[in-house]
């Protein structure tokens, strides 16, 4: 009986749960050093693992089958955790069961086996069918080199049945007596392609299945008044008064925040005017995509200087500025660089640097030597210094190909099938006839303009030659057409700058309105409730100005905004401070709070280091299960950053109990406690199924729904992280502490998504390294920091709680 008894333990599922989570943290690392086969071999795969996992579900299992248990749980609660009974089920099928592998065929080529990787080696294992190549296609973003999707024709034949054709598209499968096919990868050449096959009916039934009862499961609980959820919404609604809370912070920081650093721009300086009128011509980025000058520039000065703009100077001005005066403007330090010692080398006492600062007297270039021997090391082998010296030989590079006018691709060619477009830098063989001296000499022409502009400050001759090159780009862009209509609007969203205003109006409006609420909460505010009504409209015109820009983004890209780190910032301090309004008037406090964190989350967002810059889906992401799956997690990290603030506001509150206001702010503390156990409910029944509807999206586009990549196992350990919060109260030893260690535990456990949201982009790798930006993963100190002082905090609020208990 004692056996059984610890078996059906809650006690039992919460270790099993938490060494379950710490392993996996673990592995990732382990992945990341050693590879993938040596984290499936010791970990994931490993005999010890998989045995873990079977306890989780008999433990999870035999709590169900408690009779006085059984009796007690709620409908919704019995659903959503028998659904990972499920799961697990599934995940034993797949792997024992299932079968997966890859077929390497060339055009014209039939082939009856799949290479297959068991574990003890890879070998060949006949198909019931035969696969024949008749074509394989790639397509690439005009002008690119990058894919913009691939797809093989395919002839199968199965025994005794006729032969049928079939085309495989990433995100489109074929099916053959339960083996489905899988475009994977190609040749270089481009004349053959790699399948990948997977047969997996029974785990892929038994995994589906737990999906549904999972999503059942939180229906249930949601809207069941008998479910844990339903008791937390009972007892808050009996509340007298709606929730307050506060975060003191960053009341006092928009001078930081919002400074930045100035450079003494040096004439010869092209006119503003005349700049804009530049910034509305279109160019072929190297990634593929038409956009205007402005967009382009806009790019390039933020890689050398760290800003869109220089001392007042925008980025059309720089680039005309660089690319008519480059003797000049090489003698003007611009180029950003964060190294202390490779400044101090060049005699530089700031945080740029010139570009002939890099050259001797004879014009020899000074590093050639030293980038050279940094190539030559493995990735692993570069320390910091090397890293920093590459990324000033790249803004070297940059700056070279401007002034030599081979970075700025304004001349399409009609005739090429796959629309790439010229610099006036580069070989204009390929131009005929009228086109050839066109394009050979306007740029000479439109320079000379440039000079008489600057000179004389009559711009007419040179807006004529920007308007002659606007005609021929009209009339000789092919392929890809250009899309007047999306090129205006770009030019309108990078004109509106609609995010750094929401940032600023966010921050100044959710602090204020958090005053407010400070001063509600401790004496008579009367006069604060006043001013709510007139701020809470200033934060709603401003969430419409943020709505604006993300539909701006949208429309432009052609594809839902949140496909990077940059994106997904800005639409999850969208989604937060849209819940924030819509629950106003149940929780008048929300908007507060969430206007000062989607302020935060937007100055994130325009950090140096997240890349704004809008470009093509990488073709994995072409599906319609990006936007769900992406969506509903970015749901969940709003309630988790909600519970992370909430829970820091509370052990404030707590460190401030005493004597004569512990009535007062004892209820507050269990008002907030109770809305944050809530936040938490919905956050993990959205981030659990955002992970899940990934998986259902990793199987359509490559035939698994788990492969234990970085990002989805951190996505699990902060699912496991934020199961362990919720069921405290399970815990013995935590009677009379819940509130407090609950609170504490709601502000820690952000760091779990922070890792799943950016750490395995900066610190791993693996199959999400299409959403990594550019920048390292610096900041660890600012963490740490932060981590001890939430301790503190926390050590003092349980002190003064226990004393005034």
């Amino acid at each position: 009986m004692k056996l059984i008894r610890l078996i059906a333990s809650p006690v039992l599922m919460y270790v099993l749960a938490a060494l379950y989570a710490v392993i996996l943290a673990i592995a990732t690392f382990v992945e990341n050093s050693y590879g993938p086969a040596v984290a499936r071999e010791y970990f994931y795969y490993a005999p010890w693992f998989i045995l873990l996992q079977l306890l989780q579900a008999i433990n999870l299992l035999s709590m169900f089958l408690q009779g006085s248990y059984f009796k007690r749980i709620n409908k919704g609660s019995l659903f959503f955790h028998g659904a990972f009974i499920f799961m697990w089920l599934g995940a034993a099928a797949s792997h024992y069961v299932g079968v997966t592998g890859i077929v390497h065929i060339r055009e014209g080529e039939t082939v009856n086996y799949m290479m297959r990787d068991d574990g003890a080696g890879t070998g060949n294992t006949s198909l019931p069918f035969s696969v024949k190549l008749n074509d394989f296609r790639l397509e690439r973003y005009p002008g690119s080199h990058s894919p913009m999707s691939y797809e093989s024709d395919l002839v199968i034949k199965q025994e005794n049945e006729p032969s049928f054709t079939a085309t495989v598209r990433m995100n489109k499968v074929i099916e053959v007596n339960g083996y489905r096919l899988f475009q994977s990868s190609f040749d270089r050449d481009e004349l053959g392609t790699v399948l990948s096959v997977s047969y997996d009916r029974p785990g892929m039934q038994l995994t589906y299945t737990g999906y549904f009862l999972l999503f059942v499961g939180f229906v249930l609980t949601l809207f069941s008044k008998n479910s844990r959820f339903g008791r937390l919404r009972k007892e808050l609604s009996a509340m007298k008064k709606n929730v307050p809370f506060c975060l003191l912070l960053l009341l006092g920081l928009s001078g930081g925040i919002f400074g930045t650093q100035t450079l003494r721009a040096q004439s010869p300086t092209v006119s503003s005017l005349h700049a804009e009128k530049f910034g509305q011509l279109v160019v072929l980025n190297p990634n593929g995509r038409l956009e205007p000058v402005n967009s382009y520039t806009s790019a390039i000065l933020r890689k050398l200087y760290g800003a869109e703009k220089m001392n007042g100077l925008t980025s059309d001005q720089f680039f005309l500025n660089l690319l008519s005066f480059p003797e000049e403007w090489g003698k003007v330090p611009f180029i950003k660089v964060d190294n202390k010692e490779i400044l101090k080398r060049f005699g530089r006492d700031g945080k740029y640097m010139a570009w002939q600062d890099v050259f001797d007297k004879n014009g020899n270039y000074v590093l050639a030597d030293e980038v050279n021997a940094i190539y030559s090391k493995s990735a692993a082998e570069r320390k910091r210094l090397d890293s920093d010296l590459l990324k000033l030989d790249e803004s070297v590079n940059i700056i070279y190909q401007i002034m030599q006018r081979q970075l700025l691709p304004l001349f399409p060619d009609e005739n090429d099938v796959r629309g790439k477009w010229y610099s006036a830098g580069d070989s204009l063989n390929v131009f005929q006839g009228k086109d050839s001296m066109f394009v050979s000499k306007i740029m000479d022409w439109y320079l000379y303009e440039l000079n008489n502009g600057v000179r004389s400050n009559d711009w007419k001759e040179a807006d004529k030659v920007v308007d002659m090159i606007q005609i021929f780009q009209q009339a000789k862009s092919k392929t890809p057409v250009i899309d007047n209509q999306k090129i205006k609007a770009e030019l309108l969203y990078n004109q509106l700058d609609l995010f750094l205003g929401c940032r600023l109006a966010y921050l100044i409006l959710g602090g204020i309105l958090l005053f407010i609420a400070c001063g509600e909460m401790m004496t008579d505010f009367k006069w604060g409730r006043k001013l709510n009504i007139p701020l809470i409209t200033l934060l709603v015109i401003a969430f419409l100005a943020h709505t604006t820009g993300v539909l701006l983004r949208w429309y432009i890209s052609g594809h839902a905004p949140w496909a990077n780190a940059y994106e997904s910032m800005v639409c999850t301090s969208w989604m937060l401070v849209g819940c924030g309004l819509l629950f106003a008037r149940r929780f008048p406090i929300l908007p507060a709070l969430a206007g000062l964190l989607g302020g935060i989350m937007l100055f994130v967002a325009g950090l140096n280091h997240l890349n704004p810059e809008i470009t093509p889906l990488v073709p994995v992401l072409q599906s319609y299960w990006l936007m769900s799956h992406v969506a509903i997690i970015m749901i969940g990290y709003v309630f988790f950053a909600l519970c992370a603030l909430t829970g820091l506001f509370n052990l404030i509150l707590m460190s401030l109990l005493s004597t004569a206001n512990q009535l007062r702010l004892r209820f507050r503390i269990r008002e907030l406690t109770l809305l944050n156990e809530m936040a938490m409910i919905l956050g993990l029944f959205f981030m659990t199924a955002g992970t899940f509807l990934g998986a259902i999206w990793a199987n359509v586009s490559w035939g698994r729904y788990w492969g234990w990549d970085p990002k989805e196992t951190w996505a699990l350990i902060s699912i496991v992280i934020y199961a362990l919060v919720l069921h405290l109260r399970f815990v013995p030893l935590l009677k009379g502490k819940t509130d407090w260690c609950f609170n504490l535990l709601s502000v820690v456990s952000i760091l779990s998504v922070l890792m799943t949201w950016f750490g395995v982009n900066y610190y791993l790798s693996g199959l999400h390294s299409y959403g990594k930006t550019e920048g390292s993963g610096g900041g660890l100190w600012i963490w740490g920091i932060g981590l001890c002082i939430v301790l503190a905090l926390s050590m003092l609020a349980r002190k003064r709680f226990r004393q005034n208990s």
